[in-house]
């Protein structure tokens, strides 16, 4: 042990610069990227958040850089939502690209963004990225340069893999928007191959272009191309999934899973009125949320009534996250809010059930906590997220269009009557807290390690150098298969040309006998 000593190493990163752009205007990508950072500021780094919302009781050390969308055009898109649940899944892309070009159009031209960029004083060790389809913002690390530190607030996927080089084998890999598993026939593997095909290819088309021109008219001095970026820019992505939580997948060195380190491992308090709501319920609650960006008031009218009816009937009592005062119910029986501490009500005992949307951050404090779910998905990774949850057992999902107060019954009385839900969610939540190190510790290990390491370049793949035809060996088997061809015309021709002989000796030796 002593010999280690001798190795001169830089351990010491206390009071790094770390710069960190989360700039999408979904709060829950916010919520696990500020709490990350937060994290970082308390332990004495100098931490700048580029991000449209701002954190609350930060710390000294925490200093926030603003992006100005326009907020109205979110709310518009989110307004929509339901009333678009019928749009095909390439409809559905073509919105999403016209969404990742206003994310980094707004983020760049926001003007705290601005002055940031052309300060000739500002300096960072580190840049801390999401990964949201916004390669352009790697130009942030060109211009400061630094190393960069990945997030993918959804798991592993495809824009992740194309920035590590890690592996994504699509027979039992599924696409995050598919709503298949790990276990898929011959028509599901097709499915899963044709739509990642479709997927990349309208990524391509929607988004390269976009982010090459932002990357040239943004970043104009830049000393490294975009596409040099994507190779050899990101150390490592830190992503929130966990094999306990997932399906068993490949991962390189630097993709590291911290699934679980945005929820409290110290319970808060409730709140008096929901603690005495949660405590005073005789038969335990009902937990409903449709996330942080879902409106529930602009459900279709005769979904709503069917969800309302079926949760009167029930004896438990339920706490609804609703986001306007219209919905006006028994107040004995429901009790209604625009936002509730959605971790800590979790963390109660006596919560029985959970009705959400299978957005990734609830089903994981789901898990935690050990409540058992019906989930209503709606879009991007929530159907892969209801289809594990389904494989696994710890609880139902309900199709939105398919939704009504007879299948809605059928899964709030199914999972709430039959105890297996609750066994196998709480044999779940026994594995994800079986850790060596709390998510949030192996979180700040690695983004330290980079800083120890002058950006671990020793963790980024050689695979960031090959093509698609190199990565695959494609080149190898089409050689293999040239070179067997060649070797099978080569045999045709002698056996051939040996038949031939023989054929010949053969009726010489006719002709021979018959003229004797």
């Amino acid at each position: 042990m002593l010999a280690l000593s001798f190795y001169p190493t830089k351990c010491n990163v206390e009071g790094a610069r770390i710069l960190s752009i989360f700039p999408t205007m979904s709060k829950s990508h916010w919520i696990l990227g500020s709490a990350l950072m937060k994290e970082l500021a308390l332990d004495g780094h100098e931490v700048t958040v580029i991000s449209p919302f701002r954190l609350s009781n930060a710390p000294k050390n925490y200093r926030h850089v603003e992006i100005v969308y326009n907020s109205h055009r979110f709310e518009e898109v989110m307004d929509e939502v339901f009333e678009k649940i019928d749009d095909s899944i390439v409809q559905k892309m073509m919105q999403l690209g016209s969404f990742f070009e206003e994310i980094a159009n707004t983020t760049l031209t926001s003007p705290e963004v601005q002055t940031l960029l052309h300060s000739e004083k500002e300096t960072f060790d580190l840049l801390v990225l999401e990964i949201f389809v916004n390669d352009v913002f790697l130009g942030f690390a060109d211009r400061f340069n630094c190393p960069v530190v990945g997030m993918s607030t959804f798991g592993a996927s495809s824009w992740v893999n194309s920035l590590t080089g890690s592996p994504q084998p699509l027979s039992y890999v599924p696409h995050p928007m598919m709503g298949l598993t790990d276990r898929m026939n011959f028509w599901e593997r097709l499915t899963n191959v044709l739509f990642t095909a479709l997927d990349e290819a309208l990524m391509t088309f929607l988004c390269e272009a976009t982010q090459q021109r932002y990357y040239k008219e943004y970043f104009p001095n830049a000393k490294r191309s975009l596409a040099e970026m994507r190779r050899h820019g990101v150390s490592l992505v830190l992503i929130n999934s966990h094999f306990s939580l997932s399906f068993p997948r490949p991962y390189l060195p630097n993709l590291i899973e911290v699934g679980g380190f945005h929820v409290n491992r110290k319970v808060t308090p409730l709140p008096e009125d929901i603690k005495n709501f949660i405590e005073k319920s005789e038969h335990g609650v009902i937990y409903f949320s449709m996330g942080s960006n879902l409106k529930p008031s602009k459900m279709d009218q005769q979904k709503r009534d069917d969800i309302i009816k079926v949760l009167s009937t029930v004896k438990q009592n339920i706490i609804w996250k609703w986001d306007d005062d219209t919905l006006v119910l028994d107040k004995s029986k429901f009790l209604l809010g625009k936002w509730f501490p959605q971790d800590d009500i979790l963390a109660h005992p006596n919560v029985k059930l959970f009705i959400t949307h299978g957005g990734l951050l609830s089903c994981t404090e789901s898990i935690y906590h050990g409540v058992p779910i019906v989930g209503i998905p709606i879009f991007g990774d929530q159907l892969l997220n209801m289809a594990r949850t389904e494989q696994a057992g710890w609880g139902i999902g309900v199709t939105y269009t398919k939704l009504n107060e007879a299948t809605f019954s059928k899964a709030v009385n199914g999972v709430l009557d039959n105890a297996i839900y609750t066994t196998n969610v709480k044999t779940i939540s026994r594995r994800l807290r079986d850790q060596p190190l709390a998510p949030m510790d192996m979180a700040k290990f690695w983004v330290e390690y980079v800083l120890r390491h002058d950006g671990a370049k020793h963790l980024i793949s050689a695979a960031q150098d090959l093509t698609f035809v190199e990565y695959n060996n494609l080149d190898v088997y089409a050689f293999i298969v040239a070179m067997g061809l060649v070797v099978l015309m080569v045999l045709h021709f002698i056996v051939k040309k040996m038949v031939k002989i023989l054929f010949a000796k053969k009726l010489q030796n006719s002709t021979s006998k018959k003229n004797n």
